[in-house]
């Protein structure tokens, strides 16, 4: 596997790219939830929609909880863009044995107080309007190996309403529940349920 090798300097070039980007195509940026950040780990899971996803994950990090950031990347993909393991990508082959270092790999992150592990558990793009995102197997493998660590949902939402440029909220919840695939996947998707009724209501408002 390819792993992570963070650089401050490509730290700060990534961040002020996005913060560049999200200024200039979106209208506005609301983080929703009241979550405070404290000294355990996180383990980020949103919804897995567009481009972007990576882009608003590290938005909340550095807005949020100021953690040093970390995402699962597929192995062909970061091949490809070397760059991203600067600021915090690691790969994973999903076709291979070599996917169960890759987990113990994530919970070595998470065992380390100062990181955030961003981790789409549905693995592939699927519609901001799907009431239902499917996880893949391997997210309790991670956290059996791990204590004290953060789950926190992120629901991402983009909106027109009567703008010409998009807003986007940030919906959030901390988990709390049993560590079990069924469980968590749940109590994402009532999440994310929950979060479209809000943006919803705002919209009618």
């Amino acid at each position: 596997m390819i792993e992570a090798n963070h650089s401050k300097f490509h730290s700060e070039l990534l961040n002020l790219y996005i913060s560049l980007i999200l200024k200039t195509d979106f209208r506005e940026i609301m983080i929703t939830g009241d979550i405070k950040p404290d000294g355990r780990s996180v383990l980020l899971i949103p919804n897995h929609f567009s481009w972007w996803d990576g882009f608003f994950a590290w938005h909340l990090n550095r807005a949020l909880f100021k953690k040093r950031y970390h995402v699962m990347m597929l192995e062909h993909e970061l091949s490809k863009r070397m760059f991203f393991t600067r600021v915090g990508a690691f790969s994973v082959n999903l076709n291979s044995k070599s996917i169960i270092q890759s987990l113990s790999y994530c919970s070595q992150v998470l065992n380390n107080p100062d990181n955030l592990l961003l981790m789409f558990p549905q693995g592939k793009l699927s519609s901001q309007h799907s009431f239902d995102v499917q996880f893949r197997k391997g997210i309790e493998r991670i956290l059996t190996q791990t204590s004290n660590t953060r789950i926190i949902f992120a629901a991402c939402l983009t909106d027109y309403y009567g703008y010409r440029k998009p807003s986007l909220t940030i919906s959030l919840k901390e988990y709390d529940g049993l560590n079990s695939l069924d469980d968590i996947e749940l109590a994402y998707n009532n999440h994310l349920r929950q979060s479209i009724i809000n943006q919803d209501n705002l919209f009618d408002t």
